[in-house]
């Protein structure tokens, strides 16, 4: 895991910049509109999978990219989901640019997340040399001839779904609810009595620890957004949580959404429309238990609680869309340095803001502390901050 206080300080500087560009919260806009759509991404089950050097060989549920557009009458922003693991630096370039020219959306008005997925492909990594490719267990993965095919398709893909969501957008309200899922949340990097933290991924009891650990840090905060037409139908709705997607990662093998997946799939059959969910700052937090029953367990209780988190909803000003980014340039670590050959890696931090909401996505994986931290420092009442954003940047960042 790499820890920089320089990088650290950096990232956060320019979330505080980002947001200093922003001023008064603005006003209602009448012509508030949103509109969403979505796709099956799945890979060919012969696709080579990134974990092993093997075809993954099954699919267990479909993976999916979905989008929703927002309008005010004078801006669009588009935001785009998938189940993937990353949306590195070179796929976000190709999509927004390939939207960009289907749409007439600007670049940096489009965001591409990531469920941090490890069930299922990387995106596109570009021509990075080969040593970093297989440092970052890329090889030779990338290079099949059916991963090309499929990272294309995928381009494709979110241009068609952008364009339908555009084409469909109404007029819409915006409503917030939020729910506690903290037993379904355990922070990887328990504290020793020194101090120090300890890589515990999988423990044996998720809720004991022994050998004089302290629990980490987590946010057990899930929060449910939802957009809905003036007859009161769902648009989109969305469920913002810091979790990794690795509730079946290594125990199988084949193509999947994981816990995400099965959630968005009870969302939708119980409120209609899209569902959406939004990656927090998930980098030390990992699911509770693991395995196909943890993930029919888990998805059934957040589910649940999204549900009720909904029908507990207020409504919100959706004001006007405003949105700001900032490009970074962090230090490189001696390896990383060397393997790619720069000095800096730039990490893309980006705001957009719709009234007294704020959405703050970073590349990469931030834990969660950092989360906190721009949540305490934002001057929006309510601030969702998203990790695997735009980019991969320096991967890991944390206190």
């Amino acid at each position: 895991m790499m820890k920089s206080w320089r990088n650290l300080t950096l990232a956060f500087g320019g979330v505080l910049a980002v947001f200093s560009q922003f001023g008064a919260l603005a006003q209602a806009q009448e012509s508030f509109s949103a509109g969403s759509a979505s796709a099956d991404i799945s890979p060919d089950p012969k696709m080579m999978n990134w974990v092993v050097p093997q075809p993954y060989g099954a699919l267990s549920d479909p993976m999916y990219a979905r989008t929703l557009v927002l309008s005010d009458g004078r801006i669009k922003i588009a935001l785009v989901t998938w189940d993937l693991l990353d949306a590195r630096e070179y796929a976000v370039a190709r999509v927004r640019g390939a939207i960009s020219k289907a749409t007439g959306i600007p670049g940096n008005h489009v965001i591409i997340h990531a469920s941090h997925n490890h069930s299922g492909p990387k995106s596109e990594m570009g021509p990075e040399p080969i040593a970093a490719q297989e440092r970052q267990g890329s090889w030779p993965a990338q290079q099949d001839p059916l991963y090309r095919v499929w990272a294309d398709r995928l381009v494709q893909t979110c241009v068609d779904i952008v364009t339908k969501a555009d084409a469909s957008r109404r007029p819409a309200s915006l409503s917030i609810g939020r729910a506690f899922i903290g037993e379904w949340l355990f922070n990887r990097r328990p504290i020793k009595p020194d101090n120090t933290v300890a890589s515990t991924s999988e423990p044996a009891d998720p809720y004991v620890l022994g050998n004089g650990l302290r629990f980490g840090v987590v946010d057990p905060t899930m929060t449910v957004l939802s957009l809905r037409a003036a007859d009161g139908k769902p648009i989109a709705t969305f469920f913002h949580i810091p979790i990794h997607a690795v509730s079946i990662y290594r125990s199988y093998k084949g193509i999947s959404a994981d816990w995400p997946g099965a959630v968005v799939n009870r969302l939708q059959q119980s409120l209609g429309g899209e569902v959406l969910f939004l990656q927090g700052c998930a980098g030390d937090m990992v699911p509770a238990r693991r395995g196909f029953e943890a993930v029919k367990a888990m998805s059934q209780v957040i589910s649940d609680r999204a549900l009720a988190a909904d029908k507990a909803s207020v409504k919100l000003e959706s004001g006007s869309l405003r949105t700001s980014h900032a490009i970074l340039g962090l230090p490189t670590s001696e390896v990383a340095g060397r393997d790619l050959g720069l000095p800096n890696i730039n990490a893309e931090v980006q705001v957009v803001s719709m009234g007294s909401l704020a959405l703050v996505t970073l590349p990469g994986e931030p834990l969660v502390e950092i989360s906190t931290a721009i949540q305490q420092r934002s001057p929006f009442p309510y601030t969702l901050v998203l990790g695997y954003s735009n980019g991969r940047g320096i991967g890991y960042v944390g206190l």
